[in-house]
């Protein structure tokens, strides 16, 4: 069922508005202030507007407020105490197998950083040989403190290319949701298929990767590190704050209530669009969206 989120703001404003009319008309009874009526009724818009105004507040800073802290990745042990009780690696060593008869091999055991406080999760990572695909197992779990969360305990993929160095090409099994949708990079090529394994949804990926060369004439670039990884991230990450940012609350709400309303597994920018982005050498992105104190990877666990 869809949020709604702009009728909810509307209605919120309109009960307001409308207690505060009752209250009122009870008041210029009650104290004979028929004269002053006029100015009450006027105080009760000013309520209503200023309900909307808090509420359209709240949904862009709600929005806004993933992407002001720059995605990181932290390298992890196996043995780590931050996973060490909550992670099944024998599952995510049965895809490792499956991996490298196809010529994939692992870069690493990685949690994000920041991670939600109610969520626990690791993405042990691989690429293929010329590292132009690179392949998230991750495998989630939610602490008893996250609530009524959409996402589900579980394993799920993540595969991704640099198409002509700066279109995020992503197959996944995630479903995306609204806040996915809202946060997506100027560039981003999305399929994903909640329904599928890891093997399908790497076929389906070659497929992808196939038609957008043939459509715009970009390959995937070759040279894709974790540290490119996570700072390609960051790029999305600054392109959806810039965007957002010149967006109203009640914007942002009308693209949440469509999304809910007919919810999208995949999204991509015309081909037209595709074609006019500039080809980038990956080495571009090594200094790029460089924040102090808080590289793209961290090589040791941190201190939770």
């Amino acid at each position: 069922m869809a949020l709604q989120l702009k009728k909810s703001m509307v209605r919120d404003s309109a009960i307001n508005s409308a207690l505060c009319v009752v209250a009122a008309v009870a008041i210029a009874q009650m104290a004979d202030l028929h004269e002053e009526l006029f100015w009450l009724v006027l105080l009760a818009g000013v309520v209503a507007l200023l309900t909307f105004l808090r509420s359209a507040h709240r949904i862009r800073q709600r929005t806004l407020a993933p992407l002001l802290e720059p995605a990181s990745y932290v390298r992890i042990a196996r043995d780590s105490p931050l996973v060490r009780d909550q992670v099944d690696w024998s599952v995510i060593d049965d895809y490792t197998a499956q991996l490298a008869t196809r010529g994939f091999h692992p870069v690493g055991d990685y949690t994000a950083y920041p991670m939600p406080g109610a969520l626990v999760g690791v993405a042990a990572m691989f690429t293929n040989a010329e590292a132009s695909v690179m392949i998230e197992i991750q495998q989630l779990k939610l602490l008893p403190s996250a609530g009524p969360e959409r996402m589900r305990d579980g394993i799920y993929f993540s595969i991704t290319s640099l198409v002509g160095g700066q279109i995020r090409v992503i197959t996944c099994s995630h479903k995306p949701q609204a806040a996915t949708y809202l946060v997506r990079g100027d560039h981003d090529v999305l399929n994903a298929d909640p329904h599928k394994g890891l093997l399908a949804l790497l076929a389906q990926h070659g497929d992808l990767l196939l038609r957008l060369r043939q459509r715009i004439g970009k390959s995937a670039v070759p040279g894709l590190t974790v540290e490119r990884y996570v700072l390609a991230i960051r790029e999305a990450q600054a392109q959806a704050r810039q965007r957002l940012s010149a967006m109203s609350g009640y914007a942002i709400a009308g693209v949440v209530d469509q999304f809910e309303a007919k919810a999208k597994l995949r999204w991509a920018p015309s081909s037209s669009a595709l074609k006019s982005v500039p080809w980038r050498a990956l080495e571009e992105l090594d200094s790029a969206y460089a924040v102090e104190g808080q590289p793209p990877v961290f090589q040791a666990s941190l201190s939770w």
